[in-house]
């Protein structure tokens, strides 16, 4: 158990994915979501972002294990990430290790929902 009570598990199996080097998969990517610009991806996530009770500013700082998490999760299972510049998929990256830092799973599942309606 860990100082706050919670079990490690879920802990030390997230910190093993992130250490591990990643595996380029041919297929689908996972991401139930419509092809789509990185702009307008990036758009999409800094306005979901904005919309969290922070009243601090709103710049992509993100944790690193966020950003790798979001990173892997998230941007590289879009459907259209391969034709994004590695600038575009950082930008990326780092807005929706932001908006997990902040809203979690539901800001993921709020990042889908908005990006399907778009």
């Amino acid at each position: 158990m860990s100082r706050d009570g919670s079990s490690s598990g879920p802990r030390q199996l997230i910190a093993s994915l992130l250490t591990r080097p990643t595996e380029s998969q041919s297929g689908q990517p996972a991401l139930p979501v419509p092809e789509a610009s990185a702009a307008e991806v990036i758009a999409t996530a800094q306005r979901i972002t904005r919309l969290g009770p922070s009243a601090e500013p709103c710049s992509p700082t993100p944790q690193p294990d966020l950003l790798r998490l979001a990173t892997a999760l998230v941007v590289d299972e879009h459907p259209s990430a391969s034709s994004w510049s590695a600038a575009d998929r950082g930008a990326l990256s780092a807005w929706v290790a932001v908006l997990i830092e902040r809203r979690g799973e539901d800001g993921v599942q709020h990042l889908i929902r908005a990006l399907n309606r778009v």
